[in-house]
């Protein structure tokens, strides 16, 4: 890939919505340099990242639409996906990583989303402004084959 590109796409916040961000993800993922087989991993990370949001940061009883906004950009270093909404406002400190074969032995259906997202991406931070808005950036970098990012995710 050369340059930089960037898209945005805004939907409600209904569970119907969840084909159309998989496929802006896609779409724009299609036009990186990021090895195919990382595609379906990151579509991943952001539907489960939609998902929460719908589940958990808006009210079932609140009243209007609720929207949630989905950046994407890329360079030639890396993908970066910003996913801003104004619902409740959560603490990922809070949400450990969790034994997931009790998980599955349990047969728990919920409950892996973070834990997604920090294992496929490669930088996960949520950062809130109290009653304006919620803003979580997940960060793909390109590697050179059989390259690791850092410990620290860099």
């Amino acid at each position: 890939m050369s340059g930089t590109f960037s898209d945005e796409l805004v939907v409600s916040n209904e569970t119907a919505n969840l084909a159309n961000v998989r496929e802006f993800v896609l779409a724009n993922l299609r036009k990186t340099g990021l090895p195919e087989v990382e595609h379906g991993k990151i579509v991943l990370a952001v539907d489960e990242a939609v998902s929460n949001i719908m589940r958990h940061a808006y009210e079932k009883s609140a009243k209007g639409t609720r929207t949630i906004e989905i950046l994407f950009s890329a360079d030639q270093e890396k993908i970066r996906l910003i996913l801003i909404d104004s619902g409740k406002e959560f603490d990922p400190t809070e949400i450990g990583d969790p034994n997931i074969f009790e998980h599955a032995r349990l047969g728990k259906r919920y409950g892996l989303g973070l834990f997604l997202m920090r294992r496929i991406m490669d930088e996960v931070k949520f950062v809130f402004r109290a009653g304006i808005e919620n803003m979580l950036t997940m960060v793909k970098y390109f590697h050179v084959s059989g390259e690791q990012p850092d410990s620290d995710g860099q």
